[in-house]
């Protein structure tokens, strides 16, 4: 009895690890299925059914980090990347294989601008291959978005040496030269990443940027007429030749070129931009009505084109001046400075219509933006000086003058107007010590002279002494 008892508790043991067994792989056989539905799904271009079915294989086995990292993918076609994210951080809590989830988190943090946490994965792949160019590479440029210039270069300089032709390396640390002032390094790195592949457009057009900059268009021409030559329907080829004839002067050149980026492009907003900007060239160089008519015309294409563009509001809004139509031109300035990036020049000129109109508070205002904008200019802070006056203001007038004699110490006439305005202010000893100071290098000016006098004439001798700055 005992024999067939045991017997029977034998088979039913057997028959319960068969069952478990076979749960165990069915659940292991679905999870791999929907999986491979997944990913049959993701190579149709369906992320979001790949992403649903990746996630019900996670429900099945969710130890299994395969699905998340698939998932993640999934998401992140979608442009979710914060599910993507958690996708993938979920995936390394699970996977001890660091390649598996780094390279992918790397480049999301990277694509968050979360350098710190980018740089940190970069660095766990490289402890498993300290050799590895295109992991130093993607380092070196996440140093390089964070700041971190030293850091770039180190480890540039070691893709570059491991793989002499890895040109992408090398333009790259070109680029980081170049945002550090080091131009002779940055075109020695360009140039040779152009030897390695005649065919690198990003590094041939960074070092065509370093020659305009630099204003030699000599070099800039002979690297644009290469790639015409290897892509002759290219319309931003010829664009860029319109602007290297341009810095050369050549202005009748520049106006060809763009004729020929229109012949391969003829709905292209940048050539009309161009164009009018040229044309307004020539108008202020000849005085010839006809080329701001053509430069208008050029640049109310663009307006229609692409009514967002600040820079084609400010060269319309200065067409407009120059064709005497002083009411649009000053509709055009306010739409470019209402534009993003922010149009300092559009403000100069808004500054100097406001001044004319004796909207006196707006023109301040109008030039200090500029002036914050681009720094301190000697010709737009007399012009604010100016403007002071105006308002009657003569104290803020008077320091805004000497802001123009300390940018141009060799001129008088900003000290002459800081002196008047001290004056007209009461202030006759700052007056005196401003025209001490004017004299000392222009010592027969007249009108300093006369306004030294005016000021001693009331003044207490005390208050003379020791007042020369």
């Amino acid at each position: 009895m005992s024999r067939r008892l045991f017997g029977a508790l034998a088979v039913t043991a057997l028959a319960t690890i068969a069952v478990f067994a076979y749960r165990a792989f069915t659940q292991e056989y679905r999870y791999l299925q929907l999986v491979q539905l997944g990913d049959e799904l993701l190579a149709e271009d369906l992320p979001f059914q790949a992403a649903r079915s990746y996630g019900s294989a996670i429900r099945i086995d969710p130890a299994e980090p395969i699905a998340y990292i698939k998932r993640a993918d999934a998401e992140h076609r979608q442009g979710n990347v914060a599910p993507a994210l958690s996708d993938l951080e979920a995936a390394r809590s699970l996977s001890s294989d660091v390649a598996l989830v780094s390279h992918r988190l790397a480049d999301l943090y990277y694509e968050l601008e979360r350098f710190d946490e980018a740089a940190l994965e970069y660095d766990r792949l490289l402890s498993l291959d300290p050799e590895a160019p295109v992991v130093l590479y993607q380092l070196g440029l996440v140093h390089f978005r964070a700041g971190r210039e030293a850091e770039a270069i180190d480890a540039l300089n070691r893709a570059a040496t491991l793989r002499p032709d890895f040109w992408e390396a090398l333009y790259l640390r070109g680029a980081v030269f170049r945002a550090l002032g080091g131009t002779d390094e940055a075109e020695s790195d360009f140039r040779r990443a152009l030897a390695v592949n005649p065919d690198a457009t990003l590094a041939r057009s960074a070092l065509i940027d370093l020659f305009l900059e630099a204003s030699e268009p000599g070099p800039a021409r002979e690297l644009v007429q290469e790639e015409i030559d290897q892509n002759p329907g290219d319309a931003q080829s010829y664009l860029t030749l319109a602007k290297v004839h341009r810095i050369g002067g050549h202005v009748t050149d520049a106006i060809e070129a763009v004729a020929l980026a229109m012949e391969q492009d003829p709905n292209l907003p940048e050539a009309y931009l161009m164009l009018g900007e040229l044309w307004l060239d020539e108008a202020s160089r000849l005085g010839d009505p006809g080329a701001v008519d053509k430069a208008v015309a050029a640049l109310e294409s663009v307006a229609k084109m692409d009514p967002s563009s600040g820079r084609a509001a400010l060269a319309l809004g200065r067409a407009y001046l120059a064709k005497g139509e002083e009411a649009r031109g000053f509709e055009e300035l306010e739409r470019a400075s209402q534009a993003t990036p922010v149009s300092a020049e559009a403000h100069r000129l808004l500054g100097d219509l406001y001044r004319g109109r004796r909207n006196y508070t707006e023109a301040v205002t109008a030039y200090h933006v500029f002036l914050r904008l681009r720094g301190d200019n000697p010709a737009v802070l007399e012009r604010l000086g100016d403007t002071y006056v105006d308002l009657e203001d003569k104290n803020l007038a008077a320091e805004t003058y000497l802001k123009v004699a300390a940018l141009e110490p060799t001129r008088a006439a900003p000290l002459v107007k800081a002196a008047r305005a001290f004056l007209d202010a009461g202030d006759r000893a700052a007056a005196a010590r401003v025209c001490r100071r004017g004299l000392s290098t222009n010592p027969e000016n007249d009108a300093l002279l006369a306004l030294l006098s005016q000021a001693q004439s009331d003044t207490p001798s005390s208050d003379d002494e020791g007042a020369d700055d």
